[in-house]
């Protein structure tokens, strides 16, 4: 075998890799939040203490910022409906980043006719919630089973409010 010398060209192929793969050695990635299953369970029992005073038991999703189900509890003689729901509720809330009580009402604006024909899990109703934490988008809640939309986002409203006051 014969034995070559390293041209100036492979000489500066190997010197430009070096210098690249240290560039990108010293970033680091983006952090990124995540809900658990523990927060998001406490987040859940939060929510069902709220909704007793009220004498409501709905089913409740908690899914993470991507819209997969991270807790689901389904609340005592819920109808079979509500399994569902609660999570399409909630995946809406954390896709669309903004709780679904807003939601309803864009629809009727023009432009958005078609926002709630874009998936199968998009549920425009009163009842999902986003989950922040440090300004970031880590999951959502969804309810559904109460006498009342309005009152299933008053429960999960002050299940959050109950976490951000505990968090600080």
């Amino acid at each position: 075998m014969k034995y070559t010398k390293p041209t100036t060209l492979s000489a500066v192929i190997a010197a430009a890799t070096l210098m690249t793969t240290t560039v990108y050695a010293n970033q680091s990635l983006p952090q990124k939040y995540t809900i658990t299953t523990d927060y998001a369970e406490s987040i859940a029992k939060a929510a069902i203490v709220e909704c007793k005073k009220s004498k409501a038991n709905p089913s409740i999703s908690i899914v993470n910022n991507q819209g997969v189900l991270v807790y689901f509890y389904r609340g005592d003689n819920s109808g079979s409906n509500t399994v569902h729901t609660s999570y399409r509720k909630a995946y809406t809330s954390a896709t669309l980043k903004m709780a679904t009580s807003g939601l309803s009402h864009i629809v009727e604006s023009e432009g958005y006719s078609q926002l709630g024909k874009m998936e199968d899990d998009i549920l425009l109703l009163t009842g999902g919630l986003p989950i922040f934490d440090e300004n970031q988008l880590v999951g959502a809640i969804g309810l559904s089973g109460s006498p009342s939309p309005a009152l299933e986002e008053g429960c999960g409203k002050k299940a959050l409010e109950a976490h951000q006051s505990t968090d600080k």
